[in-house]
């Protein structure tokens, strides 16, 4: 689903850092067992999208971005409802999404840095960790549009590249999503403050739209 707001925000690199006075440790590579999981979670997300759920999108959504589109939305009931009329609208126009298939990720990352209570030497410290995992999962998906307007009215079949970015609690299989076709590096380091700062480096999928046949 096509995200509303574009936010500004302050762009925070990978410079050495620390809280509350620790360091902060480097960022271990995702499992390819993660990986397949975020895989599979946004498939199960394309199967409701194809299948018309017009509300699974708002339902998966990730919390703390939920929030942000809200705020700027006039709250999350407004958010839901511009939501579906987005996709009424595309129904009513003669968009319709035939397939979705999420692809093998490559790119992914260990966010939401922070200190946890850990149990070192039989006494509490505070450990600093990151608690989440951040995949870009590829998506492609096929879609007709159909020109009423045209005589005889022309249907186009079009392949849109895009991703979701799945994001999970470590050692859980809590997935909620943020949709890539329109996510910009900046409003991504609003939520996962220490990405890194070139957005090259970032490794976002490929976003493109193609025109496939026209019948």
């Amino acid at each position: 689903m096509k995200n509303y707001v574009v936010f500004a925000s302050a762009l925070l690199g990978t410079l050495p850092l620390s809280v509350s006075g620790q360091a902060m440790p480097p960022r271990k590579p995702v499992p390819e067992s993660v990986k397949i999981e975020a895989q599979k979670s946004v498939q199960a997300l394309a199967n409701q999208v194809v299948r018309g759920n017009q509300d699974a999108a708002f339902k998966h959504m990730n919390s703390e971005w939920k929030k942000k589109l809200a705020r700027k939305n006039g709250g999350e009931k407004k958010l839901m409802e511009d939501m579906r009329a987005q996709f009424s609208y595309l129904q009513a126009q003669g968009v319709v999404i035939r397939a979705m298939e999420a692809k093998k990720p490559i790119t992914g990352y260990e966010v939401d840095f922070g200190l946890v209570p850990t149990q070192v030497n039989g006494q509490v410290q505070n450990a600093p960790v990151y608690k989440q995992w951040l995949v870009f999962v590829p998506t492609v998906s096929l879609i007709s549009a159909t020109n009423r307007k045209a005589q005889p009215p022309e249907t186009y079949d079009i392949r849109v590249d895009s991703f979701q970015a799945a994001i999970c609690t470590k050692g859980k299989n809590d997935w909620t999503f943020i949709d890539g076709s329109d996510l910009k590096a900046a409003n991504l380091r609003e939520l996962f403050k220490f990405l890194p700062k070139d957005d090259k480096k970032l490794g976002f999928p490929k976003r493109e739209k193609k025109v496939l046949k026209v019948r």
